[in-house]
């Protein structure tokens, strides 16, 4: 009775432990493949929703979105976030910011950098700057002289090693 009770214990923590393990490895598996499943807000709070002013859509398809980003001296966009990983695009020197995260941090979180600022004229441009995370939602004001103005490739879908194994692009069904 009690090497039944036991192999019974034992059977199902094993159980439990794969159980978890497994979960951990989906999530995981699924996050690699799919980035925006770590966007866990509305799609009303996606950029071009939330703030269409600060964010015009130049182009979109099923693969890439790219955005035109713009803050006048002094406005602050309506608070938004991306639910895409993207690269960052200056084609001028970035004025001085202040980003407000949506949690009252104004800490920047991993993957939530704003782009770069030249001070010093030497930068050549134009300069880019990869985003490899969906960004949370955050709000910029431009407290310098001059407008913010860069653009923002987002990327929907990404193909990452899986075209190695592709013999055309796009693949065929």
């Amino acid at each position: 009775m009690k090497t039944q009770h036991l192999f019974l214990c034992t059977g199902s923590l094993c159980t439990l432990i794969a159980a978890f393990s497994a979960g951990v490895w989906a999530q995981a598996t699924a996050t690699q493949q799919n980035p925006t499943k770590l966007w866990h807000w509305p799609d009303s709070m996606d950029s071009i929703n939330a703030a269409p002013k600060n964010h015009k859509v130049l182009f979109e398809n099923d693969h890439v979105r790219l955005l035109e980003v713009t803050v006048q001296p002094g406005e602050t966009e309506n608070m938004h976030g991306h639910k895409y990983p993207s690269v960052f695009m200056m084609d001028a020197p970035q004025p001085r910011t202040v980003n407000k995260n949506l949690d009252d941090n104004d800490t920047p979180q991993p993957g939530n950098k704003p782009p770069p600022r030249n001070d010093g004229g030497t930068a050549a441009y134009p300069t880019c700057r990869a985003m490899t995370t969906p960004q949370s939602p955050h709000q910029v004001t431009d407290v310098d002289t001059f407008p913010q103005h860069f653009y923002r490739m987002e990327f929907k879908k990404i193909d990452g090693d899986a075209i190695r194994e592709m013999k055309s692009y796009p693949p065929t069904q």
